[in-house]
């Protein structure tokens, strides 16, 4: 038979934490995404190669929103040989 048990993380006491709650939205992201909208209308609109520059614009604030919204892997930073 598996045990269950319940794990206290905090006491009652104790202070919550000052992070963002859980159905605040992450504002880091959403710039990124707002600023691609007027672009991404922008692209529609126009042809050649400013639609090209419109369109890379978007792709280049959408990673910024994904840069955002992924954690921090650290790259090669703790890369030792």
């Amino acid at each position: 038979m598996p045990f269950v048990a319940y794990v206290h993380a905090r006491e009652p006491d104790e202070p919550e934490d000052e992070g963002r709650a859980p159905w605040e939205p992450n504002w880091r992201v959403w710039r990124w995404i707002v600023a691609a909208l007027p672009v991404a209308i922008a692209a529609t609109r126009t042809d050649g190669p400013l639609e090209l520059l419109f369109v890379f614009g978007v792709f280049a604030l959408a990673c910024r929103a994904a840069l955002e919204l992924l954690p921090d892997g650290g790259g090669l930073r703790e890369w030792r040989q």
